[in-house]
């Protein structure tokens, strides 16, 4: 019985503890809605819009130019691949969001950033309302 009880305390706290990623929610991308914890653009250029970006959560813009809007707070990823982009977050990060514009010419405008915005290669503007400054920009 006391290895028993001792195997349910062990056990328990895995089951309590897994619990399954949530999809984004609100997120379209050329005007289609989309769900899952990572949303996709193209290859091309693409404007893909969502709310808040949960811990996990990642929107990929792929290749092309693409316009990235971010309604709410970022505490996943973005990141606007190869191409220049637009990527704009204008309620900001969490400590564990990151913002990457990835390879090209892009343009990244973020409220409060209390996580990561990386321009990325190439010559990129980055605006950061405030908090830890953009780096490769």
């Amino acid at each position: 019985m006391r290895t028993l009880c001792a195997a349910t305390l062990v056990a328990a706290p895995l089951v309590l503890t897994a619990t399954p990623a949530q999809a984004l929610t609100s997120c379209t991308v050329n005007g289609r809605p989309v769900s899952g914890t990572t949303v996709s653009g193209t290859a091309g250029s693409d404007y893909i819009s969502c709310g808040a970006l949960g811990v996990g959560d990642r929107v990929d813009g792929l290749g092309g130019s693409d316009s990235i809007v971010i309604s709410g707070l970022v505490a996943g990823t973005v990141d606007g691949g190869t191409g220049s982009d637009f990527i704009t977050a204008n309620v900001g990060t969490s400590g564990s969001g990151r913002i990457l514009g990835g390879a090209d010419v892009d343009f990244i405008s973020v409220g409060p950033n209390a996580g990561t915005v990386d321009g990325g290669l190439g010559v990129d503007f980055c605006r950061v309302a405030s908090g830890n400054p953009p780096v490769n920009c």
